[in-house]
């Protein structure tokens, strides 16, 4: 895709017999535009950039690939497969499957956007997309082959026109990760292999693509050099003053709310586990030195917050919760404690160029950099659970101090063991902060509230009400603190 001038405008006719699309969710501000008036020619005709179907797989071990080399990772149903940017950036759109599900992993190179989608039809057999040739805000428009005429924006991807206009394909999770960290967190990974998967293709393009050896990225310095523009945004003008116009960010929507995570910003940490709640759903960002990966931050019910600690492996990111303490990898899977054996869902979402993402997202908020949090005090029996010192009753103290800034320190006498919560609401009765979670043994104890939510935001000064639970004998008793800041 290098020059409007190459690309032949009657395509786009050929391909474009739409009205305006019925959009739902956060592309509302689409649904009073033609997005087909913002097609632009991308210098190359349909299918110029040859889509891959169904390549051929070798295991790690045989892979052409150094351990730096960026790879799109995907682990579903058990199965994990690495697909080479490489291959992305060469052919943008690998139609594939995965375990039982149809899947279409897709890069573009103008954008900065690996995405992958459930590609499985109704009923049941494969969906296939290729690469039409045109673009929105510089961006991959996939065309369906299906009819050969609807056409889907990767970034948006609903369909814009076409048998299946206003269509919206399903976005899975996806892990732009170096080939030697994806190896590290699924030793067993399958790798797709280049110049495979071109069947539809004539014998001479299979044979070109097989001759050309490893692919390099085909725009020179472009992903670097914030003044180099191929070609120009079309449907909005994205706020350059935030950040530089390739500046890459994580994008995540959830429900109708969009954040953008600024790769830099998180970087600043070197390694960082990140609390957020966006659109009332909670998630956790785990980034390490240029990836980055959502998690929901929900586990068999309730919601958990989290705090890097120092590795117990060689994966270079390591986590606890603060409600069990359970040891969990980057994989977000949990090692050791009493949910050893649970794994974190993946929150699907891609990472993109600052300049595409607001562009088409221009209701974005930024993530702020708050939700890292400290390695919280440890919650202790402060007197041995012995047949002397077992407390008679279960009593709540006051906390001390009262009103406190930043901390206050609360205790709790549990006369006999079990399961018991402790939790901090605001007047509203919202709970705010999990201080206990989980059995335990009779005893007195003792612990720190750092006037922190469970996304390690501050609170606001005023009154709050801490309650002790133990439900399972039907006991409750709460008091009243004041944060004064």
């Amino acid at each position: 895709m290098m020059t409007c001038e190459l690309f032949d405008r009657s395509l786009v006719m050929m391909l474009v017999m739409s009205a305006t699309t019925t959009f739902a969710g956060p592309i509302d501000h689409l649904a009073d535009i033609n997005l087909t008036d913002y097609l632009r020619g991308g210098g190359v005709p349909r299918d110029g950039i040859p889509a891959v179907t169904n390549p051929s797989f070798v295991p790690a071990s045989e892979a052409q690939l150094g351990e730096l080399d960026p790879v799109m990772g995907v682990f579903m149903e058990g199965v994990a497969k690495a697909y080479p940017e490489a291959i992305g950036w060469r052919h943008e759109i690998i139609n594939d499957q995965i375990g039982k599900r149809f899947i279409s992993v897709t890069l573009c190179p103008l954008t900065g956007t690996p995405q992958v989608f459930d590609a499985t039809d109704e009923d049941g057999s494969q969906i296939e997309f290729g690469v039409s040739g045109l673009l929105i805000n510089s961006n991959l428009v996939m065309y369906d082959r299906r009819d050969d005429n609807t056409l889907y924006p990767q970034m948006i991807y609903t369909a814009i026109n076409g048998d299946h206009e206003g269509e919206r394909l399903t976005l899975l999770p996806v892990v732009h990760i170096t080939f030697g960290r994806w190896k590290q967190l699924h030793p067993d990974t399958q790798v797709a292999e280049l110049a495979t998967g071109l069947e539809r293709y004539s014998a001479n393009l299979q044979e070109a693509y097989a001759r050309s050896g490893v692919y390099q990225y085909p725009y020179g310095n472009y992903r670097t050099q914030n003044g180099f523009l191929i070609f120009p945004w079309t449907t909005g003008e994205p706020d350059l003053s935030l950040f530089g116009t390739k500046d890459l960010v994580l994008g995540v929507c959830m429900g109708d709310e969009l954040r953008a995570y600024p790769f830099d910003t998180m970087g600043q940490n070197r390694q960082a586990a990140i609390n957020d709640e966006l659109d009332g759903q909670s998630l956790l960002v785990i980034y390490e030195q240029g990836t980055a990966i959502p998690y929901s931050r929900d586990v068999d019910g309730r919601t958990l917050t989290f705090y890097q600690v120092e590795g117990a492996g060689e994966l270079p990111v390591w986590f606890e919760d603060v409600e069990t303490r359970s040891l969990w990898n980057m994989g977000g899977l949990a090692v050791d404690g009493p949910l050893a054996g649970s794994q974190l869902e993946q929150v699907p979402a891609y990472n993109s160029m600052w300049f595409a993402w607001h562009t088409y997202w221009p209701q974005t908020t930024i993530w702020n950099g708050e939700g890292i949090i400290d390695e919280p005090p440890p919650i202790t029996a402060i007197l041995e659970p012995t047949a002397g010192s077992v407390p008679a009753d279960l009593i709540l103290d006051q906390n001390y101090p009262n009103p406190f800034n930043p901390s206050t320190r609360i205790r709790f006498d549990l006369p006999v063991e079990g399961e018991i919560h402790l939790a901090i609401y605001n007047t509203m009765g919202q709970r705010i902060r999990r201080l206990a979670d989980g059995f335990h043994q009779a005893g007195v104890y003792e612990l720190t509230w750092d006037g922190r939510d469970d996304g390690g935001r501050a609170v606001a000064s005023g009154a709050y009400v801490y309650r002790l639970e133990a439900a399972e004998r039907g006991w409750m008793t709460g008091r009243r603190l004041v944060l004064a800041r």
